[in-house]
């Protein structure tokens, strides 16, 4: 006769409490105010004929810099345990998009520059 076969306890449960990200909330803020910032932007440059002085153009510089952060800050929050996922996919994917319509819009407007 064999050895007995030991019977293995079954796996205990380990209940977590999921939460929210500080870094994919932060992201999300980000992307938000971006929005906002681009779309207030682009409506009073409308208004005044492409027209803008040049804070427009250091507004748009720094708002592509804290969409990269809203980036990292969702990417992040993808490795961290225990969160929520969705938040951090989010905040990448607004963030992207701002990044990616200011890539469109400083290729508009090099392709069909208009002489002053």
């Amino acid at each position: 006769m064999g050895k007995p076969v030991k019977i293995r306890k079954k796996k205990s449960f380990m209940f977590t409490t999921r939460h929210y990200s500080f870094m994919s909330v932060m992201g999300i803020v980000l992307g938000a105010v971006n929005v906002f910032f681009e779309a207030a932007m682009v409506i009073q440059s409308y208004r005044n004929g492409g027209r803008v002085g040049a804070g427009y153009g250091s507004a748009g510089l720094f708002s592509a810099f804290l969409c990269v952060i809203g980036i990292v800050c969702g990417i992040r929050s993808l490795g961290e345990r225990d969160t929520y996922i969705a938040p951090a996919v989010v905040a990448i994917v607004i963030n992207g998009a701002v990044i990616l319509w200011w890539v469109i819009m400083i290729i508009i407007s090099a392709v069909f520059k208009q002489s002053v």
